[in-house]
């Protein structure tokens, strides 16, 4: 997809995508109105939600096919509503918290484009969402055992439901739950919530977030709302948040979910079962070149990472030898026909948050050090708020490496192996190769494993040096539990950041030496991995499908004094 003047107009291009997407979900659209998933071999229940980006091909091509593919989809989800009026998660699943996504999808496709459907079908699928609406009025709301993306997902439901059937009942709450939502920013605009309670604390006063979701789901639903409610005020404050978030999206376009509470469901470009953030990307880059600017980035790896129609969990699945999900793609179609929809803005070149402002930044809800030195951007974490245990690093581990030259060097997974949620995270057609992603230092003993990344209490510092930017962070070997080995268990980890060149001084307690390992997952082949000081065991070739990427697994045991030292240059 190139800019305005190129050989693609901007629009045609983004229309293509999501043709393309849409064309592959009809190919995969079963006779009984289902989309079967190539990777899963079964149908993910939210594959309805395609009817809203299918009726706007219909109505802007006048092809018929969408509209009968939208249709046949609509039909096939009877199977999942249930007599009070919701629809779950999956045939399998009794979850039906995911109502909210469905009906903002029915609901748009009605209000914006359900011109092209005949009086009996129109009447058919307003009556399905008239009783979605009124299950998630009486059952999605403030003290409802849901994370904050829930009712996020509903302040837009509600503001919008409300409108279409003119319920002022609805608007209240969707006005409650937008006021809800943002009363959980934090100072640093950070949308907090993604794990229970709400308002958690931790020891470290931290509290649940998840870039992936807050920036692909829970401010593109608040966003929506604050507009179709007309309150200028909530609109700014997801403005800022909006961009408090950009921080996190790279140069490249991805993500950065390294960190977040469901890390584990990191794909790089964001978030497996999230809606996207092309339509709040592009609407707020109406007014202010750095979020078009966004937008156009990440939907070229967008693009990227499309094969044959459909959108690979991250940038390696295919050389993995591992089938795309149908869930990104019919998740990641509605944001761009939201996109679509609200026209565009005009992509004007402009630097990303991530790419320019301060060389150190803290930000201590989330226990991060985020660095910007001599081309590299890396994070540095110690973050001890959980939605599920071994979901994502601590331990002050370098979760993300990436470098101008050379994109992403080290891309943190979760440390534990899942799955966390089953019917949301795809099997795998080469589990063998599939490994912990993390950078660490992970010791065996007493028939047990302990790691640098599984430490909480990690205590991280930050210093200027000479040459560049040092962190160092130390603690304890743990066991996923927290548990600590009968042995010392003392660890050191520095890292100097300069001009093209990252330093690793690895220490632990001499009794440990001889059963650790210093593990350096390095996934871009420009990255030059020098051992100054330890003894290379072994490197093999792995995958990881958070965020999706192939990565050679470098061990490195520490010597007699329990030291190691690394040094990776950039090509």
């Amino acid at each position: 997809m190139e800019r305005p003047g190129g050989r693609k107009n901007t629009k045609a291009g983004m229309e293509q995508l999501l043709r393309d997407w849409c064309s592959a979900l009809t190919v995969l659209q079963q006779t009984d109105g289902a989309i079967l998933c190539p990777a899963c071999k079964r149908v993910h229940g939210r594959c309805h939600e395609a009817v809203y980006p299918l009726l706007y091909l219909a109505h802007v091509t006048g092809e018929e096919r969408w509209a009968d593919t939208a249709k046949r989809v609509f039909a096939w989800a009877d199977t999942l509503v249930q007599p009070d009026g919701s629809l779950l998660n999956d045939p399998e699943s009794d979850w039906k918290g995911t109502t909210a996504f469905g009906a903002i999808a029915l609901v748009s496709a009605l209000s914006r484009h359900g011109d092209v459907l005949d009086a009996g079908t129109r009447a058919a699928w307003t009556a399905r969402l008239a009783g979605m609406g009124r299950w998630l009025f009486g059952n999605l709301r403030p003290g409802a055992k849901a994370y904050i993306n829930y009712y996020a997902a509903n302040a837009c439901a509600m503001a919008l439901l409300g409108d279409f059937f003119k319920n002022g009942d609805y608007i209240s709450l969707a006005k409650e739950l937008l006021a809800y939502c943002l009363r959980h920013l934090s100072g640093h605009g950070l949308l907090l919530g993604e794990g229970r309670p709400h308002g958690l604390k931790t020891p470290k006063g931290c509290g649940a977030a998840d870039i992936g979701y807050n920036l692909e789901e829970s401010l593109p639903c608040l966003y929506r709302a604050a507009c179709a409610l007309g309150d200028q005020a909530a609109g700014k404050a997801c403005r800022d948040a909006a961009y408090a978030h950009l921080l996190f999206l790279l140069p490249d376009g991805g993500i950065d979910n390294s960190f977040g509470t469901r890390a584990f469901k990191w794909t790089y470009w964001g978030s497996r079962t999230a809606d996207g953030c092309t339509d709040l990307l592009c609407a707020l880059g109406r007014e202010e070149r750095v979020f078009a600017e966004a937008a156009w980035r990440h939907t070229a790896l967008l693009r990227k990472c499309t094969h044959a129609g459909l959108l690979d969990g991250g940038p390696d699945y295919r050389r993995a030898g591992e089938a795309p999900c149908v869930h990104h793609t019919f998740c990641q179609a509605k944001s761009l026909a939201f996109a679509l929809d609200d026209g565009l803005p005009v992509f004007v070149k402009a630097a990303l948050p991530a790419e320019t402002g301060p060389d150190v930044v803290s930000v201590p809800e989330l226990a991060l050090t985020r660095l910007r030195v001599g081309g590299w951007i890396a994070d540095v974490t110690a973050y001890d708020a959980f939605a599920k245990r071994g979901a994502h690093v601590s331990g002050g581990t370098m979760s993300l490496l990436w470098h101008e030259a050379a994109g992403p060097v080290f891309a943190a997974g979760p440390p534990a192996p899942g799955p966390f949620e089953p019917l949301n995270e795809q099997p795998l057609n080469h589990p063998e190769r599939q490994t912990a992603a993390v950078l660490r230092l992970e010791a065996e003993t007493g028939g047990g494993v302990y790691a640098s990344c599984f430490d909480t209490n990690a205590r991280v510092t930050c210093r200027r040096t000479p040459r560049g930017t040092e962190v160092t962070a130390e603690g304890r070997l743990r066991a996923l539990d927290g548990a600590l080995p009968d042995a010392d268990a003392a660890f050191r980890m520095r890292y100097e950041l300069r001009e093209g060149t990252l330093d690793i001084d690895a220490c632990v307690s001499a009794p440990l030496a001889e059963t650790c390992a210093l593990v350096l997952p390095v996934i871009s082949g420009k990255a030059q991995i020098g051992v100054e000081r330890g003894r290379l065991l072994s490197q093999k070739r792995c995958f990881s499908p958070a965020p999706g990427f192939l990565f050679t697994e470098y061990r490195v045991q520490p010597d007699g004094d329990g030291l190691a030292e690394i040094r990776i240059r950039i090509n």
